[in-house]
């Protein structure tokens, strides 16, 4: 018996194409976002892989820490998860585990799934949230807010719990 085996450079190509493998891969990352010559944002991350296609993406596997700027340059919000993924495209991240939201009053929103849409300027999750600020607890599902978290919605509140609140 004999046999015989041809690569076809085109093939190969599109085989590659297929592979769902980085084309970027960094670590230790910090970037910073700005608008009108301003930081904005500030993205940091001990792993950030990139994704090319029809849908790029960034990969975070080792979570990230996201920043917020208001114009005067102090920090107004801060969200940290353990995974996430930007869709280039569409400029959303999907932040997902442990995920912490905090704004510039010090209250503090907690869920397992949270989504960052930088285009609508909006951060909203369907999952259980919990929210802390002074002296409460608020558990409910739903929650839609500004990038800031400043002026936010509980969609279905379940519960508030009053906390002793010592400053």
């Amino acid at each position: 018996m004999l046999f015989a085996c041809q690569t076809n450079p085109q093939q190969m190509e599109e085989l590659s194409k297929e592979m769902d493998e980085p084309t970027v891969s960094s670590v230790d990352v910090e970037w910073f976002y700005t608008k009108n010559g301003e930081a904005s944002f500030k993205l940091s991350t001990p792993k950030m892989l990139r994704f090319e296609g029809k849908e790029p993406y960034l990969e975070f596997p080792q979570g990230l820490e996201l920043n917020s700027f208001e114009q005067e340059g102090e920090q107004d919000a801060y969200l940290r998860a353990d995974y996430a993924i930007q869709q280039l495209n569409d400029k959303l991240i999907e932040a997902k585990g442990n995920v912490l939201l905090q704004n510039a009053k010090g209250e503090k929103l907690e869920t397992e799934y949270l989504i960052w849409d930088e285009l609508k300027e909006r951060i909203y999750t369907e999952e259980t949230v919990k929210i802390t600020k002074k002296g409460q607890m608020i558990i409910g599902e739903g929650f839609e807010s500004d990038i800031y978290f400043s002026e936010y919605t509980l969609k279905k509140s379940r519960g508030i719990i009053n906390l002793d609140y010592v400053e």
